[in-house]
């Protein structure tokens, strides 16, 4: 018995440390403070919790695909802070970053710009699903140290440099900062 429950302790400790590293527990985190943007966008509205805004990110992908033009970089503006706002009434745009935005959408889509200033900006090349673990609280730091606040929503651009390679995403975490 006792060699079962070691056997069961050291594979839950070898996944652990196996899903630490795949989703990039152990990488760095680049901060800096610059000015950024302009962007455009195309996006969908998300209400609800913002684990689940990859549905509307995909749609969006899915039609610029459709139309020879694939999305490179997508992205999320979140604009509620999940501290202080119940789950099922997180708001979001999610899309796609562009250069010109098509002259005909889908009725649900729409068409936006993320202002250009001041932002505190991370990138991360792990997992995005660990950013609010791993990248949030090194900015909030970071923030503090430099006698900075957050000033209006926080976009995060995602960016996929190859299918195939593991590890070939980076995100961008951008914070504005006044």
């Amino acid at each position: 018995m006792r060699y079962i429950l070691l056997f069961v302790l050291a594979a839950i400790v070898g996944f652990g440390v196996y899903l630490s590293t795949y989703l990039g527990a152990y990488r760095n985190v680049d901060i800096s403070q610059m000015n950024q943007g302009p962007f455009k966008t195309v996006y969908i509205d998300h209400v609800g919790p913002y684990h689940k805004v990859n549905k509307e990110i995909e749609i969006v992908e899915g039609f610029f695909k459709n139309k020879g033009q694939p999305c490179a970089r997508t992205f999320g503006e979140y604009l509620d802070d999940p501290q202080t706002v119940e789950e099922a009434r997180l708001r979001a745009r999610v899309g796609c970053l562009v250069e010109n935005p098509p002259a005909t959408l889908p009725e649900e889509f729409k068409v936006g710009e993320i202002p250009g200033r001041n932002y505190v900006v991370a990138v991360f090349s792990g997992s995005p699903g660990i950013g609010p673990l791993k990248v949030y609280p090194k900015v909030a730091d970071f923030m503090k140290d430099h006698s900075l606040k957050q000033d209006g929503p926080v976009i995060e651009i995602y960016e996929i440099h190859s299918i195939t390679e593991k590890n070939a995403m980076t995100t961008t975490y951008l914070f504005p900062a006044k």
